[in-house]
């Protein structure tokens, strides 16, 4: 029993320590950890990280070796409820006495690891914290479907809704792809090759094998997810509308008809070399399905890492089926013609000629002649003959030249990068031997494109990811480089975002045997990351050795931080050479405070870690570092000030350009309103000056009327003057207003003034004179 127990706990007391309740104190953790020294045992050994990390140590088996520990039988599931039950309330008892007992203690950690195997948990695996850094912004797609409606259906517990991204999606459309080619080169054979169509029990099975695949791929097919708005669809009835409405269910329907029903109008037994072709071809209708194999076949070349290998493989089943089904048709036509009738036709006399493998060999050779047209053949001796070779003859024109063709060009593709390359090195050394460079010289540019070919194949990152957006250019860096930049201490302060932008700007070099990466005085423009490889730092006489510097070494940070007071001036203070071929990260000045720019926290802490480099060689000037600071600070409290004075004046200015805003718009809108009642006092005015005109045009004949016969005397003044004329004077109208000849001491009527105050005082002149008038005559 207690074998057992233990058994059951071995391995996992780590995850056991790291479960306990937090009702225990933290000198119960400590001590249950040094106990815990039976399965973790210390290690010196350095981690991936840099720090000493612990090694896990597997107990020895308490069994023996041909024999498997024992496991839970299954009729003790029934009471695994009982003892988890059991388990939990000395685990409560345990943390009551305060965990005290050293017995109880460890019969606490044994139970809670029996607990963890029976419920099926899994050793946590350690959290690494570049990844979980990084993994900190990464969106994991949730479980349940976005689009999932309310009424979607269920099918034995299960939501039918398939993602077509996941990889068993892709898995089944290669198994829906092999019972479609089984039928593509099954189907017309066994229809033409009697002797095959003989074994009913086996092709009964995997004819209906087949076929259920079809079945169950349809269900599939009418569920499968799309995306809609970026987002995958997977609502049932959303799914069935999509499917419905697209082409692909008139060909699942008729693969899926039931044509197996006509081989009851087939005569049993009838299928031989006097009857063809066999009941089998009323099967072809399976052959509607190929648009799922083709989407297996884009979908594998999207996703293998070798696309012109599979491409080549694609285009040779291409060629080797069209072969196929060309040889069934010549035994075809040549059962029509008949067998042995002439010597183009297959002559099936004989023993040999009468078996199976024979015949189809002979009619495959005949059709790879034929279609290749590198061969000679039987001469075609009647009509029928001479058209199928013809046939044959432009097929393989056509068909042929273009696969033979795509095999050329991928053949070539493959060997781009190499040519590439190759003609990259015959210039470099067409360039050396014009310029005489040395032989040592050469040889050694020669060996570095040897190295850079054989680990990289002097692949050009930057251009192959160049389509990529920043996001997955920055997740690809992370995963190909990460055991090199999960040694850098240097990034383990910094933001996700801002590691996503320094890992970006990293450029790749590699130095060769003796090269000098850095010499003491050169002036600081990159700093280096060791990616592979070995560097010395050496003194000024190139020999002795001061350090060694290995895979996540991280130097040269100082001069590019520009630190003021640095004794150096920026400049690099060791010589630094590659001890062999040596991978380097190179990070450059201006792309490093390009990158911090947006982060002055980051910033703040590597400044700080470059001055605790300098104090430590004693290479900063603290009075000048100080001063500097002060005045950096002096700075950003004026630029802050700046920046506040520029925003509340820019807010001012956006005040009061909205206020002009607002009184032009209010001035068009009076402006608007004057000239509508300008038009309309036009509108009036000339109804009024038609209206006083006539109004006067009719006085005036009234004062005509009135002054006939009558006598006339001298006028007071011009006002009071009589309007009367003699009868016998003329009147003449021209145009709308009256005019009349006068005669001394009287006033005449002169043209119509055209301003209406003048009218007006006019009109009221004359009403006067006819009134004073009126009263002289009586």
């Amino acid at each position: 029993m207690w074998a057992y127990i233990l058994a059951a706990a071995r391995g996992d007391s780590r995850n056991a320590i790291r479960k306990r309740s937090t009702a225990t104190n933290t000198d119960d953790h400590l001590n249950s950890y040094r106990e815990s020294k039976v399965f973790m045992l210390p290690s010196s050994v350095p981690g991936p990280s840099g720090l000493n990390s612990r090694k896990e140590y597997k107990t020895p088996k308490l069994y023996p070796k041909k024999r498997s520990p024992p496991s839970i039988h299954p009729m003790t599931t029934s009471i695994s409820s009982k003892l988890e039950e059991g388990i939990e309330n000395f685990e409560e008892q345990s943390v009551e006495e305060g965990g005290k007992n050293w017995v109880q203690r460890q019969m606490s950690r044994v139970t809670r690891n029996l607990r963890c195997r029976i419920s099926g948990e899994g050793r946590e695996k350690p959290s690494d914290w570049f990844l979980d850094k990084f993994a900190a912004q990464t969106f994991t797609d949730p479980e349940e479907p976005i689009y999932q409606a309310k009424g979607s259906k269920l099918l034995c517990g299960l939501k039918l809704a398939f993602d077509p991204t996941l990889p068993t999606h892709y898995h089944w459309l290669a198994v829906v792809s092999l019972a479609i080619l089984y039928n593509v080169v099954l189907v017309i054979g066994r229809a033409v090759f009697w002797e095959l169509d003989k074994m009913t029990m086996i092709w009964f099975v995997l004819d209906y094998l087949c076929d259920a695949i079809y079945v169950v791929d349809t269900i599939v097919h009418i569920h499968e997810g799309y995306l809609e708005q970026g987002l995958m669809v997977k609502d049932s009835t959303m799914l069935r509308r999509h499917y419905l409405t697209s082409e692909a269910w008139r060909y699942d329907v008729i693969s899926l008809l039931p044509t197996d029903m006509a081989y009851y109008w087939w005569t049993p037994g009838t299928c031989s070399y006097q009857r063809l072709p066999c009941p089998v071809i009323v099967r072809l209708n399976r052959l509607f399905r190929l648009p799922r194999m083709w989407e297996w076949f884009d979908r594998t070349e999207t996703a293998t890492s070798y696309p012109n290998v599979f491409r080549i493989c694609k285009v040779v089943l291409a060629i080797l089926v069209l072969i196929h089904w060309n040889a069934c048709l010549y035994f075809a036509i040549s059962y029509a013609i008949g067998f042995g009738s002439d010597n183009w036709v297959y002559n099936i006399t004989g023993a040999r000629n009468e078996t199976l493998a024979h015949q189809y060999i002979y009619s495959f050779y005949w059709s790879t002649l034929t279609l290749t047209t590198i061969g000679e053949t039987p001469q075609p001796e009647i009509d029928v003959e001479y058209l199928f070779v013809v046939a044959d003859f432009l097929a393989g024109v056509l068909i042929f030249a273009t696969i033979v063709g795509n095999i050329g060009s991928m053949i070539s593709n493959m060997n781009v990068a190499r040519v590439e390359f190759q003609n990259k090195m015959d210039g470099v050394k067409q360039y050396m031997a014009f310029r005489k460079v040395s032989g040592e010289l050469e040889a050694r540019v020669i060996r570095w494109f040897a190295y850079t070919w054989a680990e990289s194949g002097a692949l050009d990152e930057e251009n192959v990811l160049s389509s990529l957006p920043d996001k997955l250019k920055a997740e690809i860096a992370i995963r190909v480089h990460l055991d090199t930049l999960r040694k850098v201490r240097i990034f383990q302060d910094c933001e996700p975002g801002l590691l996503e932008a320094l890992v970006l700007k990293l450029r790749l070099q590699v130095f060769s045997p003796g090269d000098y990466i850095c010499r003491k005085g050169d002036v600081g423009k990159e700093m280096y990351i060791v990616k592979r490889g070995r560097l010395q730092v050496v003194a000024d006489d190139g020999k002795t050795v001061l350090a060694t510097l290995s895979a996540g070494s991280v130097f040269g940070e100082v001069s590019v931080l520009e630190i003021a007071g640095n004794r150096t001036g920026n400049r690099r203070t060791a010589n630094v050479r590659a001890l062999g071929y040596s991978d380097l990260f190179c990070l450059a000045k201006r792309d490093l405070w390009e990158a911090l720019a947006d982060y002055p926290d980051a910033r703040a802490t590597l400044t700080e870690r470059g001055c605790q480099l300098l104090r430590k060689d004693g290479l900063l000037d603290e009075t000048v570092f100080q001063n500097a600071q002060t005045t950096q600070q002096s700075l950003e409290e004026t630029v802050h000030q700046l920046e506040t004075t520029v925003e509340m004046l820019h807010n001012r200015l956006q005040g009061l350009l909205s206020d002009f805003g607002e009184q032009q718009a209010k001035l068009k809108q009076r402006l608007n309103k004057l000239e509508l009642r300008l038009i309309e006092s036009d509108e009036d005015t000339d109804v009024e000056e038609d209206t006083t005109s006539q109004d006067e045009s009719e006085l005036r004949s009234d004062i005509i009327r009135s002054c006939d016969g009558a006598s006339y005397s001298a006028m007071p003044s011009p006002i009071q003057s009589p309007l009367c004329y003699a009868p016998s004077y003329p009147i003449r109208e021209r145009g709308h207003s009256l005019t009349v000849e006068s005669t001394p001491g009287l006033l005449p009527i002169t043209k119509e003034p055209r301003s209406k105050s003048l009218r007006l005082k006019r009109f009221q002149q004359q009403q006067e004179a006819f009134k004073w008038s009126a009263n002289q005559n009586k």
